[in-house]
């Protein structure tokens, strides 16, 4: 049976990912509007709500997050070495740590100046454009990592079933 922390970062993972399509979609549509039937956001609204809206993303996607984190960094390093299970945690783990760098490095800041105010109204408008765009890329590399998770508690698994069956 694979390890507890394959299967809690195997959920961490998932829910991230799903969480990541959920924001993408549902504040996506909302921030920058979907045709004829949903508006965009004018830039005034941005720079009024996008802090408001993020509070509401924050308190449900961090959580998940650092049990993400977490769950990867144990999963992959109470991984037996050499056996290709670990490298597809390893894998799992740097995608991850990819998307963290891209969310401290581009997003947060983004959240940071949008709190303080510092974004006109059209800044506002371009900036979430670009938030949304990398935003997409976050999910590429949340689902690709949830990927090498499910593949590495398989593995795992695997592993396990033929070496008792030996």
């Amino acid at each position: 049976m694979p390890k507890r922390s394959h299967f809690i970062a195997v959920v961490a993972a998932g829910l991230f990912a799903g969480g990541g399509i959920m924001v993408g979609l549902s504040f996506g549509i909302v921030f920058l509007g979907l045709g004829n039937l949903v508006p965009a956001m004018s830039g005034e609204q941005l720079v009024e709500l996008f802090p408001k809206y993020w509070i509401a993303i924050a308190c449900t996607i961090i959580p998940v997050a650092l049990t993400k984190t977490i769950a990867l960094f144990t999963a992959t390093f109470t991984s037996p070495k050499g056996n290709g299970v670990r490298r597809l945690w390893v894998w799992a783990l740097c995608l991850w740590l990819i998307n963290c760098t891209i969310t401290v490095g581009y997003h947060l800041q983004v959240v940071i100046a949008s709190f303080q105010g510092q974004y006109s109204p059209k800044e506002m408008v371009s900036t979430i454009q670009m938030w949304i765009a990398l935003h997409w890329v976050r999910v590429a590399l949340a689902l690709a990592s949830f990927v090498f998770a499910i593949t590495a508690t398989l593995r795992a698994a695997i592993k396990n079933k033929l070496n008792k069956q030996t």
